[in-house]
């Protein structure tokens, strides 16, 4: 039993989970890392994200994003006698990526000196965990068993006709028509990809705009590219009735009160997530959750039982897994004693999307600032203000910076474009500094680059944008 004595014992080896674990062990602590074997041949490790969400995901992305320049070679001066798009190959790279991935997490808790248990865990008390017939103590307990995909009522996941991405990522026999339900982030990175391989789409929303989190300027933008692809997106949209069939299902729905009827031959969900909390043992420790059953935590991810840390998905604050680096690493950090700053302001972490256009937002939209009575301005420019996008056939879309009239800090961006993901940390950076769009526009971007376009919209804030 003294062998299975810990000063930190964290459940979950996901994104958060291995992040506080490493940090953990970093700060010479004992650690032990319990993971729950998924049946992937991966052990589980890096979760949802690296095996089937983030990772595997963004391969297959860039699969689409390449198909979809070679349908035009003449553009780049290439011809071909045969083209072939094999999707398959496609999902086998996606999943040799997240196997390598996988590899490198289970160094990193080798070279750590991080002591490893394959299983399912289960609280029994505040210092106690459970795992198969062995247990393990430990001052700390650190939860970041993450979320998984929330069904509907009307539409229960079957994995065969009725999936969720995880199922979709391993698509290899290409389906000739996907229903997606649901067009946020997930949804549309996936109508995207299939829609590439020349799957018919179709996006349901139940709002009135697809991405309806984001800056409706973004949503308008997205759409329109969207239809331009040849995706369909039906807003303002709800599913009335479901018939499986053998091979296919309908769908009954209403698209503004008008009744449709159509027939599908797989029906993707990305509707939200639920936490994994079920069978862990909250009760038996008295941990609190809340009314939709993700576990609360204070600013420094401390649970109401003393000891006791959630992070991550599992938390409900911002399911994204950049999040629960962060809170990963936080929570290891007050456990040390160290002077740290505990999460106050989830809006100030970036957001994106990685379908193409790709989107990053950080901060408030224009909408909400309107509806928070702030004295606002707005500067927004085209991507073909930036000569890169057009050197490299990428242009669509804009950038849009918030700032408060009076004192010029910027609250709120969006981007929507061309490697968009890879701009939105400058503007965190900026807003965490609580940097104005002056000094912004004031900053030398390097020439071309496509953060040209951030400076730009910077500077028409002020009506000084030079190639607007």
């Amino acid at each position: 039993m003294a062998d299975n004595k810990y000063d930190v014992i964290v459940i979950g080896a996901g994104p958060g989970g291995y992040h506080a674990a490493i940090r953990a062990a970093q700060l010479e602590m004992k650690v032990c890392l319990i993971e729950k074997d998924d049946g992937t041949g991966n052990g589980g490790l890096g979760g949802v994200c690296l095996n089937w969400g983030c990772i595997p995901s963004k391969s297959l992305l860039k699969n689409a994003e390449l198909l979809n320049e070679m349908k035009n070679p003449d553009e780049w001066g290439f011809s071909f006698k045969e083209f072939k798009a094999d999707i398959s190959k496609a999902i086998d790279r996606s999943r040799e990526v997240s196997k390598k991935l996988t590899q490198g997490i289970e160094f990193l808790v080798k070279k750590n000196k991080i002591d490893l248990v394959m299983g399912t865990a289960q609280l029994t008390s505040s210092t106690n965990v459970k795992v198969g017939e062995n247990s393990y103590t430990a001052g700390n307990i650190i939860i970041a068993t993450g979320a998984k995909p929330r069904s509907l009522p009307s539409l229960e996941i079957d994995k065969k006709l009725i999936i969720t991405s995880r199922e979709a990522l391993e698509l290899r026999n290409k389906p000739k028509s996907i229903a997606i339900i649901g067009a946020s982030a997930i949804g549309c990175e996936f109508a995207y990809f299939f829609n590439a391989y020349g799957v018919e789409i179709t996006l349901f929303e139940i709002m009135d705009r697809i991405v309806p989190k984001e800056d409706s300027d973004i949503s308008k933008e997205l759409q329109r590219q969207f239809t331009k692809q040849g995706i369909i997106c039906n807003t303002s949209s709800s599913i009335t009735n479901v018939k499986k069939n053998k091979n296919s299902v309908t769908l009954e729905f209403e698209i503004d009160g008008k009744k449709q009827t159509k027939e599908f031959e797989k029906i993707m969900l990305g509707v939200g997530i639920q936490p994994n909390t079920e069978n862990l043992g909250l009760s038996e420790a008295g941990v609190k959750i809340n009314e939709n059953g993700f576990i609360e935590v204070d600013e420094f991810m401390k649970t109401n039982v003393n000891g006791i840390y959630a992070i991550g998905d599992v938390t409900g604050k911002l399911p994204l897994a950049h999040v629960a680096f962060d809170q990963g690493i936080l929570a290891s950090e007050h456990i040390a004693g160290n002077e740290v700053e505990g999460i106050t302001d989830y809006l100030s972490m970036p957001r994106c999307t990685y379908c193409s256009p790709q989107i990053a937002s950080i901060g408030i939209t224009e909408e909400e600032a309107k509806d928070q009575n702030i004295d606002y301005q707005v500067g927004k420019v085209p991507f073909q203000v930036a000569g890169k996008s057009i050197a490299i056939n990428d242009y669509n879309g804009f950038a849009k910076i918030i700032s408060n009239k009076s004192t010029g800090e910027v609250i709120g961006a969006h981007i929507i474009g061309a490697e968009a993901t890879e701009m939105i940390g400058e503007i965190g950076m900026l807003k965490y500094l609580e940097g104005t769009t002056e000094e912004l526009h004031r900053l030398t971007h390097a020439h071309p680059t496509l953060s040209e376009v951030i400076k730009e919209a910077a500077a028409n804030t002020h009506n000084q944008a030079i190639h607007f």
